[in-house]
């Protein structure tokens, strides 16, 4: 992925070699565009210098490119390093929180990963906000040919192979829920082929390794190889809600919460619809 902030090795934060927390580091593999550091410095009252170690940040797949384009310009705002990312699915990258990996803010794509980590305790009290919205889409490789194609006609004998997310995408959740507001779940679930990403699903669609999947509308638009075919209702799936919120665990809570901050700035705003997004005004609970 272009414009991807550089790897590092787990050495930092708690992922030190020996004891129960190294077994933790192997049972917690950081995904492709992770970033652990060390910190090289912090205040007293949890803010940040420039000299600090950059703020982990854990976000659902399909944000990686308006994150990654923000982040130059809030270090540069903030005289601080650019945040290093961990892109992957929200429900794998609740597991990671959970068993400890590293992070500042975690960002989902669903409510039931953020859920999860409000119970456990593991979220700064009131730090947690939603921040936009998305649609589904029904997706066909863009070189198929050009025929009509609806959720209902998943069951008929031209589609043989549909991706969706895995349980620990929420857009495999937002999936299912459509597929059983039609009435396919039984019809169609010798086809499904669940993915670890909804950026996977993308890619398989894409690359003709399928013949339809469901995916957000703004990897639709961000990447290329794509074909709407059809919008879910709304009716049909729960909201898709994108929050974030600031761990427990971080190091640097204030510079983390600006960054939540910098995501609802009218610039920022102005990306994510660019992207296929739906900035929500702030719904804390």
């Amino acid at each position: 992925m272009t414009g991807r902030t550089p790897s590092h090795s787990a050495k930092g934060r708690g992922f030190r070699a020996g004891g129960g927390v190294a077994a933790v580091a192997l049972a917690v593999p950081l995904l492709v565009g992770a970033a652990v550091v060390v910190p090289h410095g912090r205040d007293g009252d949890g803010g940040a210098r420039a000299g600090d170690a950059p703020l982990l940040v854990s976000a659902a797949a399909s944000l990686s490119g308006p994150l990654q384009a923000l982040a130059v310009p809030f270090a540069r705002s903030r005289g601080v390093a650019p945040p290093r990312f961990n892109f992957g699915a929200s429900g794998l990258l609740q597991q990671q929180i959970q068993l400890g990996a590293p992070a500042d803010v975690f960002l989902s794509a669903g409510v039931r990963p953020m859920d999860a980590l409000q119970k456990a305790g593991l979220l700064v009290p009131g730090s947690r906000r939603d921040l936009l919205g998305n649609r589904l889409v029904l997706v066909v490789p863009e070189r198929a040919p050009r025929r009509p194609l609806d959720f209902p006609g998943l069951a008929g004998p031209a589609v043989g192979r549909i991706a969706i997310g895995d349980g620990t995408v929420p857009a495999g959740d937002y999936a299912r829920q459509v597929l059983a507001h039609y009435g396919l779940s039984g019809a169609v679930a010798v086809k499904l082929v669940p993915l670890g990403s909804v950026r996977a699903v993308a890619r398989a669609v894409a690359d003709g390794n399928v013949d339809a999947g469901m995916v957000y509308r703004s990897d639709a638009q961000q990447l290329g190889g794509l074909r709407v075919v059809a919008t879910a209702p709304a009716a049909s799936h729960a909201p898709i809600r994108y929050s974030g919120a600031v761990l427990r665990s971080s190091r640097q809570p204030r510079l983390a919460l600006a960054w939540l901050d910098a995501l609802a700035t009218p610039q920022a705003r102005a990306l994510f619809r660019r992207d296929g997004f739906k900035p929500l005004p702030d719904r804390s609970p």
